[in-house]
Parts: C-alpha cells; structure tokens; sequence
C-alpha cells in the first residue's frame, strides 16, 4: 500500500531565489566551431607551454589567437 500525502496549510521553503542566471540575449548566439587535430613535437609544445603560462591563457587559446593574427595580417597584406 502506498503512503498518502498529507496536505497541510504551511508554508513552503523553496531556498533563494536567483536572478539572472542566463546570459544576455546576444550571448547566446550559436557559434558554429570545428575541431582541428595538430599534431606538435615535445619540445614546441613545452614551449607553446611556457608561453601560454606567461601570458595567463591556455595552449589552444594562444593557438587559436596566433592563426586569428596571422590571417588577418594575411588578407591585409592580400588587399594592397
């Protein structure tokens, strides 16, 4: 036999309300990314490491920003 629920006239605790926890409209745009394997000897990824460290950021952002200056210094240097 299955235990009935008592009704009663109390008050509920739910917890704490929060406020925004989403990011704003704009924030959730959906970014379309692939992944791309690289494939690096030891000593340039210590390197890469090192690097990376220094400037507070992680290897794959460090990476990610590089080829981003690269190309933009590319197709600059395409369009004179």
């Amino acid at each position: 036999m299955k235990k009935k629920i008592r009704y009663t006239n109390e008050p509920m605790h739910t917890g704490n309300t929060i406020k925004d926890v989403l990011p704003r409209p704009d924030a959730l745009v959906f970014r379309k990314e692939r992944v791309l394997t690289l494939r690096l000897d030891e000593p340039t990824l210590e390197e890469l490491k090192e690097v990376a460290d220094s400037k507070g950021l992680g290897m794959s952002t460090l990476v990610r920003m590089w080829v981003k200056e690269r190309l933009a210094q590319d197709v600059s240097t395409q369009a004179q």
